[in-house]
């Protein structure tokens, strides 16, 4: 999907960008750690971020991106519990998405070598 976006020029490329980097994470990151992960945390710091990131793994579904979603929303659902805003969650998530399409743009790839 990433690759064909790179190949369809900058309206591809742009739309791409503003549903991976921008409104996904808003929504990801309202729903795991600002909800689920803040519901979890009555039970303490370590189950609310574990149990709100192994939630948010797992929607990503059971594939090769599970380990790093796990990472991600445990980073999201830290960077969440101590600033005690959701927003540096959303810039955490924002930016890891923006990797693949970023790299896709920089290495000019059209698909896998």
């Amino acid at each position: 999907m990433y690759y064909d976006a790179a190949g369809g020029g900058a309206p591809a490329l742009a739309l791409t960008v503003l549903f991976l980097a921008v409104l996904t994470p808003i929504g990801e990151e309202f729903l795991f750690p600002g909800v689920i992960t803040n519901a979890l945390l009555r039970y303490g710091p370590l189950v609310g971020v574990l149990g709100g990131s192994a939630v948010s793994a797992l929607f990503h579904g059971i594939n090769i991106i599970l380990a790093a979603a796990f990472v991600v929303g445990v980073i999201a659902a830290e960077v969440m519990r101590r600033s005690g805003s959701i927003w540096p969650a959303v810039a955490v998530h924002s930016v890891n998405n923006l990797a693949l399409p970023l790299l896709v743009l920089i290495t000019g790839t059209s698909g896998p070598v």
